[in-house]
């Protein structure tokens, strides 16, 4: 059983998966050695999609650069981690981290290959992890079906707290100003511009400058509040958006609150397809989404695909009922049933399907 990392970060991970698994590590930056056996299997694996995303990746993190270098750049990459990569088909399992991006997605294209079984991982929301065999996010194997919620039983309880994220920028958020927030506000929180949720799930909005725009003509219409907060792991600032949120009334940045007390005081919460969508429902809050959500299940949140079906569904806010045991029931099946606590050797063996 193999596990791909391709930071060090993802090792320390799977050293502690190797406490309880017979697993070997190998990391990307030692593999350099390529196997030219791969020439013979050349024409049958298929990279553009891991390439499209790359190039997505460059353009999201601000860089420039003609689109058709930066193309032939990452193909030319692509087929070099297949040379390099290629030795690892000796494996039976693979276990990898998210498997969206270039490294991974070669790597799955190696197990797919030979028909090796793949188990993917994933942070998951209140501290615990994912550990799925189907996919990630908007591709992971949680039911979609509102039924299958309805006739869940647990008597267990929920957690009460959130687990606040530690920012990569920890000046941004300690020191931000924190201003008296609007007695009725609708909570927005921003997303990585560059993580595969963005890039990959979410349709009709491509970044937080979208966001930002789009929500604040709405809110400016509907003389609504939205209150927004940048999130903890991004590495991206937006001076040019909180100079525009000064000018505006109906409009503010809020990086000086906790998230979780945003929530609690919040009317409802706007997401494209974030963590905090999750979380939120944990409060019995009403979520709006905007992108592709595992959680878009009828009932427990509502689903925007464009700006018009937004601006109905927050005109008619106050007529919203939320379905407190659906709801409840789904939220519990996520915590005891899907997701894994890293801590739990028989949780994650379980997942893992390992000895």
């Amino acid at each position: 059983m193999l596990a791909f990392v391709v930071n060090k970060k993802q090792k320390r991970f799977f050293e502690q998966i190797k406490n309880y698994c017979n697993i070997e590590i190998k990391e990307s930056s030692k593999l350099l050695i390529p196997s030219f056996k791969a020439i013979k299997y050349i024409k049958k694996v298929n990279f553009k999609n891991a390439i499209d995303l790359r190039v997505k990746d460059f353009y999201a993190k601000g860089k420039k650069a003609p689109i058709f270098l930066v193309k032939t750049y990452y193909t030319l990459l692509a087929y070099i981690y297949f040379f390099r990569f290629f030795i690892l088909k000796k494996y039976d399992k693979f276990l990898i981290w998210n498997g969206f991006f270039l490294r991974q997605a070669v790597v799955l294209e190696i197990a797919k290959l030979f028909n090796k079984e793949i188990v993917y991982f994933e942070s998951g929301f209140f501290g615990k992890f994912v550990i799925d065999k189907k996919g990630v996010n908007f591709l992971n194997s949680v039911p979609r079906d509102k039924e299958f919620y309805l006739n869940y039983k647990n008597e267990k309880e929920l957690p009460k707290k959130l687990i606040p994220r530690n920012p990569k920028n920890a000046k941004k958020f300690l020191n931000a100003p924190k201003k008296p927030l609007p007695k009725k506000f609708i909570f927005v929180p921003f997303q990585v511009d560059y993580d595969t949720q963005i890039l990959l799930f979410s349709p009709w909005i491509k970044s937080m400058d979208d966001l930002f725009n789009i929500l604040s003509e709405i809110a400016k219409n509907l003389k609504i509040h939205i209150i927004f907060k940048e999130h903890p792991s991004s590495k991206k600032d937006y001076p040019n958006l909180h100079k525009k949120a000064e000018s505006l009334e109906y409009v503010d940045f809020a990086n000086g609150y906790p998230t979780q007390e945003l929530i609690e005081k919040s009317e409802a919460i706007i997401t494209i397809n974030s963590s905090v969508g999750v979380e939120a429902l944990l409060f019995n809050k009403k979520v709006i989404t905007l992108g592709n959500a595992f959680y878009n299940i009828e009932e427990i949140v509502k689903h925007a695909k464009n700006e018009k079906e937004l601006i109905e569904i927050l005109k008619n806010l106050d007529s919203w009922k939320i379905n407190k045991n659906l709801i409840q029931n789904f939220l519990k099946y996520l915590y005891y049933e899907y997701l894994v606590d890293i801590e739990n050797p028989n949780e994650v063996k379980r997942k893992i399907d390992c000895k």
